[in-house]
């Protein structure tokens, strides 16, 4: 029937490094904005489609997902004729964004306790256990790779390896002293410590490595050319509305801004192709 709203398939693969909530208030100021309907898929399996399956954007299942960087690069090396960078972006506060720019970092983190033993610095954590969520990770594997290889290290650094399987279970470990640090998403923990034991106030940062690409908003390209300016225009216009900024600022958002594919390329592209850097073997 031509009354009928479009309906917006969405999938969000960023759960639970962010809260599943997030991603409902985006869908909620979309369709609020663009005049739609929305169904919001949650998969937390996967930092984006998974290996092994079809693909959901060939096949016309998604309209829009929300993934990481890194899987958006794996993505962009298959040349997928149906994927598209939607050119907008969140973000997030941190100590480290004094300029309020695009992009996140990662965290390396620490219970409280280590620091009574003289530890003040990333080589100060040499031999000790380690809590990763994804060998493929940025901010989780790859930048701690780079920047011990950066500072002479080698495999040899780490002592026991736990793959926790997200960014939010490794810092749990950190906290519950499974593990003795971890790298997480600076983002992770900006809503979710608060619902930890004594509001996560035991978890240290100890350093902040990056900045990492922006997080990819990525869109069919069967979405006609009119939805997809429009999703962009009521995402940028966020800081226009007092009360969507209101909301948005529970989990961190600033803003949204403008992002591009170029992003993604030059330093992030390569710490992503240096696909033979891995935790449990020497990698130079």
């Amino acid at each position: 029937m031509s009354g009928e709203k479009l309906e917006l398939r969405v999938v969000n693969y960023m759960s639970p490094t962010h809260p599943v909530e997030l991603y409902e208030l985006i869908v909620e100021l979309l369709e609020v904005a663009v005049d739609c309907h929305a169904v919001l898929q949650y998969e937390s399996r996967s930092p984006g489609p998974i290996p092994g399956r079809p693909d959901p954007f060939a096949n016309d299942k998604v309209d829009i997902a929300f993934m990481t960087a890194a899987a958006y690069m794996k993505l962009r090396e298959k040349k997928n004729e149906f994927v598209e960078l939607l050119p907008v972006t969140p973000v997030f506060a941190h100590q480290m964004n004094v300029e309020n720019k695009p992009g996140y970092f990662s965290d390396i983190i620490i219970h409280s306790d280590k620091k009574a033993h003289n530890v003040n610095t990333l080589l100060d954590l040499r031999g000790c256990t380690f809590a990763y969520n994804d060998e493929e990770s940025l901010s989780g594997s790859k930048i701690v790779l780079k920047t011990l290889k950066e500072k002479g290290e080698n495999a040899s650094f780490f002592g026991s390896l736990l793959k926790s399987g997200s960014h939010l279970a490794s810092a749990q470990m950190v906290l519950s002293k499974q593990a003795e640090w971890a790298a997480v998403d600076s983002t992770t923990l900006l809503y979710s410590k608060k619902f930890m034991q004594d509001g996560g106030k035991e978890i240290i940062t100890l350093e902040t490595l990056g900045r990492l690409p922006p997080y990819p908003i990525v869109v069919n390209t069967r979405l006609p050319e009119s939805i997809k300016n429009a999703l962009s225009k009521a995402l940028l216009s966020l800081p226009q509305s007092t009360e969507w900024k209101r909301q948005f600022a529970k989990f961190g958002i600033i803003k949204f801004d403008t992002n591009s594919d170029g992003a993604y390329d030059g330093p992030p592209a390569q710490m992503w192709s240096i696909q033979n850097e891995k935790l449990n073997v020497r990698y130079y």
